[in-house]
């Protein structure tokens, strides 16, 4: 079900893509579009307590919207405000590994989880420029469903994150047809929403909500890429990490433990 909700995507996303690319290119604007599939490593963790670990495979897709060109006060460079629409999708099967609620441990394999981020991004690119191409801020929503009703003690949780993501990149010429792009990206937490499905591992268990605040996540990628006339062509490795503290206890007596995702994989890159 998620392998299929994924190659979906793939088709949707065909016309989605991350356009804060370098403007060596030689194009009168960067690159609009950028669609990236991905597979990574993913981990799960609430210390001491449990760990989720496993592959997922995805696609990220972006569009980026430029203004009417601007000439800055050098005229070999040229500045554009940026208004971008980013997505993710991912899923795949991940292994538990923990313990029941009275203590037993517990270890299970082929839970599903399924992943989707979307961000709507302000910011500023600039061609050529000596320290950053492209800095942005924004505002996200990532959501994670985590389904392991299958399994023996399991049931299904969802992850509700609402963030700022803060972000910079820059590109070096390598070559005249390479290109190298580094960025980064630190993320705010401004509210997290858990829901645990504790009645499919019990039905005399409730259905808990927690508020989860503070929290951040970061994130790294380099790409390189292959430029073309109309399109660039390349891969990437990147990583992701969120931290999310401990939640309120629910009217029911449940709480959210600290938790910790790191996430690393690498991304096959169009962009045009």
């Amino acid at each position: 079900m998620v392998r299929q909700a994924v190659l979906g995507l793939c088709m949707v996303l065909a016309g989605s893509g991350n356009a804060l690319a370098a403007a060596e290119s030689g194009q009168a604007t960067p690159p609009a579009w950028r669609i990236a599939p991905e597979v990574s490593h993913y981990r799960y963790k609430e210390p001491g307590i449990m760990k989720n670990e496993g592959t997922l495979y995805g696609i990220v897709g972006s569009y980026t919207f430029y203004n009417a060109r601007e000439d800055a006060a050098d005229s070999n460079s040229t500045s554009w405000s940026t208004i971008r629409l980013d997505g993710r999708l991912s899923g795949g099967e991940v292994d538990y590994d923990g313990s029941f609620m009275d203590g037993t441990p517990l270890s299970t394999s082929g839970s599903d989880d399924f992943l989707f981020d979307l961000r709507v991004l302000f910011g500023r690119h600039w061609g050529p420029a000596r320290f950053c191409d492209a800095a942005y801020a924004g505002l996200g929503y990532r959501h994670l469903r985590d389904d392991s009703s299958q399994q023996i003690g399991g049931y299904r949780r969802e992850s509700n994150y609402l963030y700022v993501p803060l972000g910079v990149q820059k590109g070096f010429d390598l070559t005249t047809r390479w290109n190298l792009a580094l960025a980064g990206e630190f993320d705010v937490l401004l509210i997290g929403r858990q829901i645990s499905h504790l009645g499919d591992a019990d039905p005399f268990l409730p259905t808990v909500r927690n508020w989860q605040w503070p929290g951040f996540g970061g994130a790294l990628s380099l790409d390189l890429l292959r430029k073309g006339e109309r399109l660039n062509v390349g891969f990437g490795p990147f990583v992701r990490y969120w931290w999310i503290a401990e939640s309120d206890v629910s009217d029911d007596g449940y709480y959210e433990p600290e938790n910790n995702t790191l996430e690393y994989g690498l991304s096959f890159v169009l962009q045009f």
